[in-house]
């Protein structure tokens, strides 16, 4: 008579464990989906924003390895581009006084100088060119201080002082800008050569 009583409690006690499981088990499921979607879209949020310098007005947005902003020529905006912002380029000094470039400008260089620099003179001479043709509307040819080599037998032969305007490059120290009647002379060594050539192009921007 007690075994048949005891049968009974016996049965009941198993759907009781299933309902326990079922819940513990879609706790779980639930848990491990808020889980994953936490991942996806919780983590990934909005995109960090650049950073930016901003110096008289403009706004420098860095771009990789580059630095843009906006400047106004003959009432139009352009997207001007730069190697170093205007604070980076505070301690390349500027020597003399600048007068009006007439055209053409001759973009002149050295083709004697050490051979280790001639990819900083090509790249400074490129960027700067850019600026000028692009951003300014001015009009350049390229020039050699000297014809003795092979890259300079078709091209003008110019050095500084000169009755035309002339943007010399010299890869050498100090980092500077000299300003001398129509000549302009950009020197530096190595990437410091591209600092002179932004802190030109900042004064012929307006910017600083």
């Amino acid at each position: 008579m007690s075994l048949e009583k005891d049968k009974p409690a016996e049965e009941s006690a198993e759907p009781q464990l299933n309902t326990q499981s079922k819940l513990f088990a879609s706790i779980a499921v639930l848990c491990i989906i808020g889980l994953i979607l936490f991942i996806i879209f919780g983590l990934k949020g909005e995109p960090p924003k650049p950073p930016t310098v901003t110096h008289n007005y403009f706004t420098f947005t860095q771009i990789e390895n580059l630095w843009q902003t906006e400047v106004e020529v003959n009432n139009q905006l352009f997207a001007a581009t730069f190697r170093y912002h205007p604070q980076q380029t505070e301690n390349v000094t500027v020597i003399g006084n600048q007068t009006k470039l007439r055209q053409p400008i001759y973009i002149t260089f050295d083709p004697e100088s050490n051979p280790d620099q001639f990819k900083y003179l090509a790249l400074a001479s490129t960027e700067l060119s850019l600026h000028l043709i692009r951003g300014l509307n001015l009009t350049i040819e390229a020039a050699c201080t000297k014809n003795t080599t092979d890259a300079c037998i078709n091209r003008t032969i110019i050095d500084c002082p000169s009755n035309a305007s002339v943007i010399k490059f010299i890869a050498e120290e100090p980092t500077q800008v000299t300003l001398e009647d129509h000549c302009i002379t950009l020197s530096g060594k190595e990437l410091e050569l591209l600092k002179s050539v932004d802190r030109l192009l900042f004064r012929f921007y307006r910017i600083t």
